[in-house]
């Protein structure tokens, strides 16, 4: 069974243009975000089999020099956002909602390299300067995997009425007083829901992109939009590891 694995990446960062949540849009400079972006890809590759293709989809301004230091990877192919889906490339590198730019991309990546693409049976998104352990294992996805979406443990968070997400509020659907989340930088599907993933991105775009939407994230959202098909998503025990983009705390969870 052949898998891709999706890495968002943005090596180079501006600071000229903050976040909805931070001043700063990225606390490490361009050297040390290349060096985990770097250990991201070599994480990947002891993770993965001979079925498994990295796409590397970057958004820096100087992409060439980056895919050319990542060569050494076989299974690696680098995709310079500015070369290859130019329509977006200012977009993604200035907007202050940093979800909208992580699923455009997607969105985008996705249809524009839909040929290519069809050749793959399961997809595996990561965020680029984060890295896995053996939980992440290729060996689970077989023939016999249970089609479907493939997600950590939802994190929650006791509801706070200052967020302003009452569009997202399922409190009473769901029997307690708490606000899910889906953990972003490390999701999955089966090829049969490329399209329901596809429509779940463009819509997450739609409202991060709006007044109104600006606030939402996408954890918030990839739960919330994916209610519909909770009988075909299966919790995965994958540990991540990594710093924050911008405070540099360092993560595991």
């Amino acid at each position: 069974m052949k898998k891709a694995i999706i890495v968002t990446s943005a090596i180079e960062v501006d600071n000229n243009y903050p976040l909805t949540y931070s001043q700063t849009r990225s606390f490490f400079g361009t050297e040390e975000r290349f060096r985990q972006t770097a250990s991201t890809v070599a994480s990947l590759d002891q993770a993965s089999d001979d079925d498994t293709t990295i796409f590397v989809i970057d958004i820096s301004d100087n992409y060439l020099n980056y895919g050319a230091l990542l060569s050494y990877q076989p299974n690696l192919v680098f995709v310079g956002v500015k070369e290859k889906m130019p329509h977006i490339y200012q977009s993604v590198r200035t907007h202050p909602n940093k979800s909208y730019c992580e699923q455009l991309i997607l969105q985008t990546f996705l249809e524009t390299y839909s040929d290519v693409l069809n050749n793959y049976d399961f997809f595996f998104k990561f965020s680029g300067r984060y890295f896995v352990d053996r939980n992440f294992d290729m060996d689970q996805f077989t023939a016999e995997t249970k089609p479907g979406f493939y997600f950590k443990p939802p994190m929650k968070f006791t509801w706070n009425d200052n967020w302003g997400y009452e569009m997202v509020d399922r409190r009473s659907i769901q029997g307690d007083n708490n606000l899910y989340q889906y953990c972003s930088v490390l999701y999955g599907w089966h090829k049969d829901y490329m399209s329901r993933y596809i429509d779940i991105a463009k819509i997450i775009v739609e409202y991060c992109s709006s007044s109104s939407g600006m606030k939402y994230d996408v954890e918030t959202l990839l739960y919330f939009f994916t209610r519909d098909y909770e009988d075909v998503i299966t919790e995965m025990p994958w540990i991540i590891y990594g710093w924050d983009g911008t405070s540099g705390r360092f993560l595991r969870y």
